[in-house]
């Protein structure tokens, strides 16, 4: 019986100590995600999104940030999953104060086409420039008059981590995509809160905890 109520009181607090790391593990974000509204169709990776509330974020994938998802405005349905390249922000690497979106120009027979997302506060990150499926990218580039980075239509997006890329010219030229000699690396996810909270909750649970079995040995003693 000693033994028994021992092991029970080291149990609960293994469990509370294991909430308590799992709240913080979970707790994590890229910090790269936007909301954002239209009121009028936009083509994001060859999805094409009606008017109405949405945010984009970036999906960690293999160490890189260049999976992308939409989704609707509480994050609780999927809309696209998509694929960007690192769009570098410029010499110096300024930090951007809000979300920034960069269209394709609209042009006769194609609705407006979202080109590039820069995400708010993420200085030296760079921003994503979207990845279009084959043979929408096609039609891209021959209206804008410039390549554009393309993943196979037959790729889904359960296969993006090791899609390979093409770059489409003006001409319907398929061509190798070559990535930057020094791509946009990322840097340490911000932290969401300070780990004083956790580190005060175990030192609480520790304490209860060796009081609660130095009770238990006293009253079976």
């Amino acid at each position: 019986m000693k033994r028994r109520m021992i092991w029970l009181a080291v149990g609960m607090c293994t469990v509370l100590l294991g909430f308590v790391f799992t709240a913080n593990v979970n707790g994590q974000d890229t910090g790269e995600n936007a909301p954002f509204t239209l009121t009028e169709p936009l083509d994001v990776g060859g999805t094409i999104l009606q008017p109405g509330d949405y945010r984009i974020k970036v999906v960690p994938l293999a160490g890189n940030r260049d999976l992308l998802q939409v989704t609707n405005a509480d994050g609780t349905k999927i809309f696209a999953t998509l694929l960007s390249i690192p769009h570098a922000e410029g010499p110096q690497g300024v930090q951007i104060p809000a979300s920034r979106y960069i269209y394709y120009p609209a042009s006769a027979g194609h609705i407006k086409t979202l080109r590039t997302w820069f995400a708010a506060n993420t200085p030296g990150l760079g921003g994503h420039d979207i990845v279009y499926p084959k043979q929408r990218a096609m039609e891209l580039a021959a209206a804008v008059k410039e390549p554009v980075v393309a993943v196979p239509d037959e790729v889904k997006p359960v296969e993006y981590k090791t899609a390979p890329l093409v770059v489409v010219t003006p001409e319907k030229e398929v061509k190798p995509y070559v990535a930057a000699e020094k791509p946009v690396q990322p840097k340490p996810l911000p932290k969401t809160a300070s780990d004083v909270p956790l580190y005060a909750g175990l030192g609480l649970l520790s304490l209860l905890g060796a009081l609660g079995l130095g009770a238990l040995a006293r009253r079976v003693a």
